[in-house]
């Protein structure tokens, strides 16, 4: 689930975990978030009615009936305001009743409450359910929903595991957990991910296509795809999902992600790809086969993954260096023809070297620019270069939004927001 909660960071693809109920879903969560300065705010399915998910309708004296934003929604866009990121956490919506089902539809895979407001891009949603034999008969999923997660199949790897985890003292919990990557990705390497993903694609469809379609393993008709999550997408406990353009588009953003987060455990690299593609496009004929059908992508993936570590690895790195007279704007185009090429911390020291530099010439010496504006606006080539400079600043900002996402970040956005405000007005005069 720690690995999820990454995955679905970069990738922005619906995660639902499926556990028999005490596994310890609702604990990690709790744990991700409080490790990641995140707030937590829990939607429960099976507890919560239409109008607490989407907002109430109320009449405030006019002519429509309006939706107000409901108090969980409130709760994370005030802390989002505060500069906290946020996880809604949506429990047992396998056990929630079917308005409410469609309500957590629309939040989960449109980002939006009744009234159209949507969710800040920061926050992650997390979907947990147990598996349908835990629930009363009335409750299900269909197979097209499910298809719309990443499911994520929960199980211990022995009992002995099992009772070990449960019984160490909570501060053990901190112990011991993954440490991820945050890989850049250039555009050379972008174009590498969709290469590769294609040809998985490629492959899967070569080993695996019906070329007699009386005996080919994919059936491409979709026969048995509208059924409830435990009938012919469930195998030994857990569920897959089957092929579709939507499956195809999730797996190069989970894939990408996976190559971001630095992932080389098998063992988890596997969890995901079976939640994407683990039954294809139907369910096969004996048990043996399916494990051969995962195991097959299984390593193809491994594979891909391993060949962009190596070219990845096989870049040297641009490094910037800057004179002490380098105007503003010089700096910032350099910075923008090679983004992609620097290495994760130059750029970063590049950027707090700019930032300074900002700083210093619009913010400590703001009576020395208002001077030189207002007194000597016919000196062309001063004016032109204030202007060059002012607009570089607004290229900065773009570069320190797509930035990762820290306090210092929201501090430095915050000050050439300032910056950008404060000079406008004399920008747009010097023409």
């Amino acid at each position: 689930m720690l690995t999820g909660f990454e995955i679905s960071r970069h990738s922005k693809v619906p995660m639902l975990y499926l556990g028999n109920p005490g596994i310890g879903k609702t604990t990690i969560v709790n744990l991700w978030a409080k490790r990641n300065g995140y707030h937590v705010e829990s939607l429960i399915g099976s507890a919560f009615d239409r109008s607490e998910i989407l907002g109430y309708m109320v009449n405030d004296g006019g002519e429509y009936l309006k939706t107000k934003d409901p108090e969980w929604f409130h709760s994370i866009i005030e802390n989002e305001k505060n500069g906290v990121p946020s996880v809604l956490f949506i429990d047992e919506i396998a056990g929630a009743p079917k308005d409410v089902q469609a309500s957590l539809y629309r939040l989960i895979f449109e980002r939006t409450i009744g009234n159209g407001h949507s969710l800040p891009e920061s926050t992650i949603i997390a979907s947990a359910s147990n598996y349908k034999a835990n629930l009363p008969v009335m409750c299900d999923i269909t197979s097209p929903n499910i298809n719309r997660f990443c499911v994520v199949n929960l199980c211990p790897v022995s009992f002995e595991g099992l009772y070990s985890e449960f019984l160490q003292e909570e501060c053990a919990l901190e112990e011991n957990l993954p440490v991820f990557d945050n890989k850049p990705v250039s555009e050379e390497l972008n174009r590498q991910i969709s290469a590769a993903v294609y040809g998985i694609f490629e492959n899967i469809n070569t080993a695996y296509c019906a070329k007699d379609s009386s005996k080919g393993l994919f059936d491409y008709t979709n026969k048995n795809l509208n059924n409830i999550f435990d009938a012919d997408y469930s195998t030994s406990g857990e569920v897959y999902n089957f092929i579709s353009g939507r499956t195809i588009s999730y797996y190069k953003a989970v894939f990408r992600a996976m190559y971001i987060i630095g992932l080389k455990n098998k063992a988890y690299i596997g969890k995901f790809v079976d939640g994407l593609i683990g039954l294809g496009f139907n369910t096969f004929p004996e048990i043996k086969e399916l494990n051969a059908y995962r195991r097959f992508i299984l390593e193809l993936t491994k594979t891909e993954l391993s060949k962009l570590d190596n070219s990845a690895d096989e870049e040297t790195p641009v490094k910037l260096e800057f004179k002490d007279d380098d105007s503003i704007s010089k700096m910032v185009h350099a910075v923008m023809l090679q983004k992609d090429k620097l290495g994760l911390i130059n750029l970063q020291d590049v950027m707090s070297e700019i930032y300074l530099k900002i700083v210093y010439t619009f913010s400590d010496k703001t009576e020395e620019i208002y001077d030189f504006l207002v007194d000597n606006t016919s000196d062309v080539s001063k004016t032109a270069a204030f202007r060059e400079d002012y607009e570089s600043i607004k290229l900065f900002r773009n570069i320190i939004e797509e930035s990762r996402d820290t306090k210092e970040r929201d501090v430095m956005l915050k000050t050439i927001d300032d910056i950008i405000l404060t000079y406008r007005f004399y920008a747009l005069s010097c023409i």
